[in-house]
């Protein structure tokens, strides 16, 4: 009996340990299984995209002041031989300045409404259309035309005059064919930053206006409002009024409060004309309806670019740059204003007729010998005065000859 008790527990110690330690083993569930950083996932890490870069978008702007054909110049430029008119001079010199921009405007102060309806200057301008044509090959590419004179020769004129930059693909704005046009505002996609170009007439000298949108009037009721349309438009919104007295220097508060009324309604930038004299410039800080603010600029007037108002001080100008930056798609900034100031030569040395703007650097750092063969004694006299005068007007300080430089920063 003891015999088979002690074979019985040995049976049961052999199964016991077969069931602890045979094929019957316990699994460990994989869920418990602590898992290796898998080589993929940092490599996924290390593909992803690199931050991107800043975009930086640029457009350099060179505006001039009023573009007029007196009759000394078209006098001037009629070739009895040929029977033709040449204005390619006019701008031969001061060319050179505008190849580095993107736009080249001015205010086109005349109308070409054809030959037939005869060629003639104040009151009632009718220039050749090949003034145009210099205007095209000098680097102009965009015009306001809504100013006093852009009714001239009627309505017949107007829409002529517009036909003939549109044929020398020369933009512009402020006058129209339609009322889809002028409802139609121009934006220039330059270098990727869009910009509204809007402009606007204080009158025009009398003459009636057959229709609502041939001319944009500064009183016309749609100023403010076609303003903040092109706000909507666009990045940056330049308006180019033609407003102010003519022949004074200083700036009345009627036409500051003018400016602030086209700030307030979205411009950035203003431009005017009228004066026909150069006047001051400032920066402006412009509060937003949310409270945030904006950089703003304005030039009360540009003076004359050509003409031939030949007595001080209207026969001064500026080229002025505007150089506007934008990063991402944030609002643009105007980085730099720059000036060049600017002199219509009316005679040459032998007392003959003979327009050219000259830069005021370009003739005064001439040797002696050479100013004296290119321009008169009387206008070596001038160019030293608008040297003076100009940097006081448009810096707010007179750089003195000695100082004289091509070209000056406007500071902030």
């Amino acid at each position: 009996m003891k015999k088979y008790l002690i074979y019985i527990l040995f049976i049961l110690a052999v199964i016991s340990t077969f069931a602890f330690s045979g094929c019957g083993k316990r699994k460990v569930p994989v869920s418990a299984t602590p898992q290796p950083v898998k080589e993929e996932v940092v490599q996924q890490g290390e593909e992803l995209p690199p931050p991107k870069e800043d975009v930086i978008k640029k457009a350099k702007l060179t505006v001039t002041g009023d573009l007029m054909v007196h009759s000394w110049q078209y006098n001037e430029a009629y070739n009895k031989e040929t029977g033709a008119y040449d204005f390619s001079h006019n701008f031969s010199e001061i060319k050179k300045y505008f190849t580095e921009s993107d736009l080249v405007i001015g205010n086109l102060e005349t109308v070409f409404a054809g030959e037939d309806k005869g060629i003639s200057d104040y009151p009632s301008f009718n220039t050749p259309d090949s003034f145009a044509k210099a205007l095209k090959e000098a680097g102009f590419n965009l015009l306001t035309t809504a100013n006093n004179h852009c009714m001239d020769k009627g309505t017949d004129g107007l829409n002529r005059t517009i036909k003939v930059l549109d044929d020398l693909g020369i933009d512009h704005f402020g006058t129209y064919l339609s009322k889809e046009q002028r409802d139609s505002i121009l934006v220039k996609d330059v270098n990727g930053i869009k910009i509204a170009f809007l402009s606007y007439t204080y009158g025009t000298n009398g003459i009636p206006v057959s229709s609502e949108y041939s001319v944009n009037r500064i009183d016309g009721g749609n100023m403010e409002a076609d303003i903040s349309r092109a706000k909507g438009m666009a990045d940056l919104v330049v308006v180019m009024p033609h407003m102010g007295t003519e022949y004074e220097e200083t700036v009345r508060d009627e036409y500051k409060a003018l400016a602030d009324k086209m700030f307030d309604a979205g411009a950035d930038i203003i431009l005017a004309s009228h004066p026909h004299v150069l006047q001051p410039m400032e920066y402006r800080t412009i509060t937003n309806p949310d409270g945030t603010t904006r950089d703003g600029f304005i030039i009360y007037s540009l003076g004359n670019c050509i003409s031939s108002q030949t007595t001080p001080p209207r026969n001064a100008g500026v080229i002025l740059n505007l150089e506007i930056q934008q990063l991402n798609d944030d609002k643009p900034e105007i980085k730099q204003v720059s000036v060049i100031p600017i002199w219509t030569q009316f005679r040459n040395v032998k007392e003959e007729d003979h327009f050219i703007v000259r830069s005021v650097y370009d003739m005064l750092s001439l040797s002696d010998d050479e100013l004296k063969a290119t321009v008169r004694a009387k206008d070596i006299k001038r160019l030293k005065e608008i040297q003076v005068q100009s940097t006081k007007t448009l810096l707010g300080y007179e750089v003195p000859i000695e100082e004289i430089k091509p070209e000056y920063i406007f500071e902030r």
